[in-house]
């Protein structure tokens, strides 16, 4: 599915946040990011719309099923592109975030799967 850097990043403070509580309010996704409400609704209302969120009108959001398992998925394979720009590239953590969140949403799915085989960040298989 193909989100872009904004939504991604949407989706993986709402996973971070719903482990604190189940519901989440935007003004809390806000926060978290460092943007403005505005810019957070939006990209709930496509997450909505992609079944990834239930969200009621002016009320809390919570992850999908489908929500839950790809913010999961992309949680994994950001905390590996991470490693990988933090390790090969020698990047500060912050700007190894943006770079995968940037990476992931802006490339085909394959691109970072072969990054990460490439310099050995990908999990192993048994």
């Amino acid at each position: 599915m193909s989100l872009t850097a904004n939504q991604m990043r949407c989706l993986l403070a709402i996973l971070a946040l719903t482990r604190v509580d189940e519901e989440v309010a935007s003004k809390s996704v806000a926060k978290l990011l460092g943007v403005i409400r505005p810019t957070v609704h939006k990209a709930l209302d496509i997450l909505m719309n992609k079944g990834l969120l239930e969200k009621e009108h002016y009320g809390s959001a919570h992850l999908t099923e489908q929500g839950l398992a790809l913010a999961e998925q992309l949680e994994m394979r950001q905390e590996r592109l991470i490693l990988l720009f933090c390790r090969t590239f020698d990047l500060p953590m912050d700007e190894s975030c943006i770079a995968a969140t940037l990476l992931m949403s802006g490339l085909s799915e394959e691109s970072p799967t072969r990054l990460e085989r490439y310099s050995g960040a990908a999990p192993q298989k048994s």
